[in-house]
């Protein structure tokens, strides 16, 4: 079983030298007045045992105020008997050693080893009140699994993102196109006219021959634009093999500045397996690269010759235009809608060309949308697993539920600002669009303009759901909605007894926790929060806001039970926690000429002095101790 052995704090501006607690396996109460530094010993713990734990205005604080120069040291145990010793000191990451060896590792490394679950003061209230903290309590049962699909869901979310870029590089490209075909929406036709018009004293010879001439013009051009195609890929292929190159370059450099190294010996490996790789990458590529260029240059005087070709053959043209002085007006006319013509079927094989491009990103969006959806399923799945078998544990006093993708709030940020500027009402109409279409199902409508589904599902006319499908349609904003993820929203019920009005009979009904009064939402959350994992438990004040005959009938029955599974580590001012749950470990401090100190510790026998004298109800708290458990203490 996991635990924390000891913290003990030296140097410290609040707590005495030498400051230390040796924590029980089972439970520990920390007890005494306000302002004696128990609130504070938890979050100096938070902060050894997380790493992100100061980025927290709070403990940042706290570690400012009551730490300063000095130094907390934390042993623990993982739950194969391994100790560690984390040394803390304010604004430093935490430092683990191994023990005995003092080997040290890292905190991601400890994270994955040691899990503790730290509740300080109102957190228990918050959870009851936030649907993310409620999810995160879910997903403690599964913290390792739930991180593995949400990396996934975020890399996933990364390539729909580059592929919405993709999408909309060559719809851009398309439709600059489009436009340019405006210019020759009747060039066939003009063409087909010029040749109406032909005079009636052109011969059919100089007739054939100066078409066979224009359709070799024609193929000059291909030929010219094949050769530049060429060219061009070959440099382009020349300039990433290069930025290639000088990405290694950088690598090795970066290998090469290690001369301030201590661990030469690790070192030294590293940098000769990289050196060995990447310089084998560099003299091939460099290989490459020369086979390219040598190419290029053949391809570039091959190039020069075809001009040289073509050149001649033009003036051959042209010579033959001359020669025909006498109609040269409507050759002219020919010749240049015959070039539009031209231009046209090239522009219309470029559109067909980046159509395909584009219909290849959409199927790979398509299939990246399903493998998202897939994840999404996956993790709700898990939570699902989770949330019955806590509701099977709770025996029906708290009941738990989970709706699938029900946490909104950032598909409604979303859509609000993508809807502005569209002259919509759309504070009306967002609400139904969330409850009826998920965000990949709702970027599919607007990417099908799909009328009738919007205005069926979410009950608008025919006109406003063309300007929502007209703001959206190939939209960033469509593609960054289509990749949301919204989360599973879990909500956490207490059930309540009531009298019926008719037959005055006591009738049961649930209540949502954030619908409850404080201490009926601590009451719901609380055993929650004991029954989600077995880490070391460390809870400020689980006792605020329950009255004590819950802790007398309920609350202290459950922590015997976790005290033989799991630590557990309370800061109280109710007397009824350690007495009634009969605490192994009890510690009082006491703020005592500007220091902190431990004033009393020891087992419930030892301490009942200081419980009796410090805790309001102490006494109290004995006799119902007595009563329900025969113990004359």
């Amino acid at each position: 079983m996991s635990n924390i052995k000891s913290i003990s704090v030296n140097g410290s501006s609040f707590f005495e030298d030498d400051f230390s607690i040796n924590f029980s396996e089972k439970l520990n109460c920390l007890m005494g007045g306000r302002g004696t530094g128990k609130s504070t010993l938890l979050l100096f713990i938070l902060a050894a045992l997380n790493s992100e734990a100061e980025k927290d205005s709070i403990v940042s604080n706290i570690l400012k105020a009551n730490l300063q120069n000095g130094t907390i040291r934390l042993l623990i145990a993982d739950k194969e008997g391994k100790s560690y010793e984390i040394i803390k000191t304010f604004g430093d990451e935490p430092l683990v050693n191994t023990l005995p060896s003092k080997r040290n590792i890292s905190m991601e490394s400890l994270e994955n080893i040691f899990e503790c679950d730290i509740y300080p003061a109102l957190r228990i209230e918050q959870i009851g009140l936030s649907s993310k903290d409620r999810l995160d309590l879910i997903d403690k049962r599964i913290r390792l699994e739930v991180n593995s699909i949400k990396s996934e869901i975020r890399n996933l979310r990364i390539s729909l993102k580059q592929n919405a870029v993709s999408i909309r590089s060559e719809n851009a490209r398309v439709a600059q196109i489009k436009e340019q075909l405006l210019n020759f929406k009747t060039v066939e036709e003009d063409l087909r006219r010029q040749k109406e018009e032909k005079p009636d004293d052109i011969k059919q010879e100089e007739q054939k021959e100066f078409e066979k001439a224009d359709i070799n013009e024609k193929i000059r051009n291909s030929e010219k634009r094949y050769t530049t195609k060429i060219i061009e890929k070959l440099n382009e292929t020349k300039n990433n093999i290069e930025a290639v190159n000088d990405e290694i370059q950088g690598f090795l450099k970066l290998n090469s500045d290690t001369k301030t190294f201590i661990n030469t010996e690790i070192i030294n490996k590293i940098k000769i397996e990289i050196e060995e790789s990447l310089n084998k990458t560099l003299n091939d590529n460099s290989a490459n690269i020369n086979a390219i260029i040598k190419s290029l240059s053949k391809v570039e005087k091959l190039s020069e010759a075809l001009k040289s070709v073509h050149q001649i053959q033009q003036s051959e043209f042209i010579k033959l235009k001359q020669k025909i002085d006498k109609h040269k007006e409507y050759f002219n006319k020919y010749n240049q809608l015959s070039k539009k013509v031209e231009e046209k079927q090239i522009l219309e094989k470029d559109i067909i060309e980046l159509e395909a491009k584009r219909e290849k990103v959409k199927n790979q969006r398509f299939v990246l949308v399903k493998e998202l959806n897939e994840k999404k399923k996956e993790l709700f799945s898990q939570r699902k697993i989770i949330v019955n078998e806590l509701n099977k544990e709770l025996e029906g006093s708290i009941k738990i539920t989970l709706t699938y993708g029900g946490i909104t709030e950032n598909y409604e940020t979303h859509l609000r600002n993508s809807l502005k500027g569209s002259n919509l009402r759309y504070n009306a109409i967002i609400p139904y669009i969330i409850q009826n279409l998920s965000p990949d199902k709702f970027a599919s409508t607007v990417h099908e303009k799909d009328v009738e589904t919007l205005k069926n599902v979410i009950q608008i006319d025919e006109e406003r759901s063309i300007a929502i499908i007209n703001a959206l349609h190939e939209s960033e904003d469509i593609y960054e909605i289509e990749s949301l993820y919204c989360e599973d929203l879990p909500e956490f019920f207490l059930k309540i007894d009531a009298k019926g009005e008719k037959d005055k009979k006591t009738k049961e009904y649930y209540k949502k926790s954030d619908e409850l009064s404080t201490g009926q939402r601590c009451t719901t959350v609380l055993p929650i929060v004991f029954a989600v994992s077995d880490n070391p438990l460390l809870i400020d004040q689980p006792e605020d806001n329950l009255d004590n005959k819950y802790i007398t009938d309920a609350i202290h029955k459950i922590i015997r039970e976790q005290k033989e599974k799991r630590q557990l580590i309370f800061i109280t001012h109710n007397p009824n926690i350690p007495v009634l749950s009969d605490s192994e470990q009890n510690v009082f401090l006491n703020y005592d000429d500007k220091k902190s100190k431990i004033e009393d510790l020891g087992t419930i026998i030892n301490v009942k002095k200081s419980i009796l004298s410090l805790l309001e109800g102490g006494k109290e708290a004995f006799d119902k101790r007595k009563e329900l458990y025969g113990n004359n203490i």
